[in-house]
């Protein structure tokens, strides 16, 4: 009786903190400007294709981790990734495909991109937000999954492992 009623707790915690998730401050924090803010650049060590790929690293005038973007090239577009922290406990990701009109390595005419999607992931606590199946936009099965794995890309990659140590996982 005393395991069940601890269970009970900690389920009810957890969905009671998630439920507190302040969805519109991570939202704020992934779509602040970066003007005036000088990243540290560093390769990134697993690259997604031969053209390689970039972190930026930006950090408030104390110290502190403000952002972080992961940027993969490639041929016929581009992974833009974007981690942004309100606290060590709070903080989202932004997973944004970028496909360009035509191949890059083709010199003729005109370049543009074709399309740019996104997907947001909040996190708090450490745990992904995911809506109650009650009016979800999202696939509750894959969503969590593709949450993961940005949080393991962004979060938990050893690039950046010295920049996000401090936040809950």
């Amino acid at each position: 009786m005393k395991i069940r009623l601890v269970l009970l707790a900690l389920v009810m915690g957890a969905s009671q903190s998630l439920a507190d998730c302040p969805l519109d401050r991570i939202e704020t924090a992934l779509a602040s400007p970066l003007d005036g803010m000088t990243p540290v650049e560093r390769e990134v060590s697993e690259t997604q294709s031969t053209e390689g790929g970039v972190w930026k690293i930006y950090r408030e005038a104390d110290g502190r981790l403000h952002t972080i973007i992961r940027i993969d090239a490639g041929e016929s577009g581009r992974n833009e990734t974007r981690l942004s922290v309100v606290n060590r406990q709070t903080y989202g990701i932004a997973s944004t495909r970028i496909d360009y009109i035509r191949h890059a390595f083709v010199e003729e005419g005109p370049f543009a991109i074709v399309r740019r999607t996104t997907d947001y992931y909040f996190y708090c606590g450490g745990a992904v937000y995911v809506p109650g199946e009650n009016g979800a936009m999202v696939d509750l099965t894959a969503y969590p999954k593709a949450a993961a794995a940005a949080q393991q890309l962004m979060v938990l990659n050893r690039d950046v492992a010295g920049f996000t140590k401090g936040l809950a996982r």
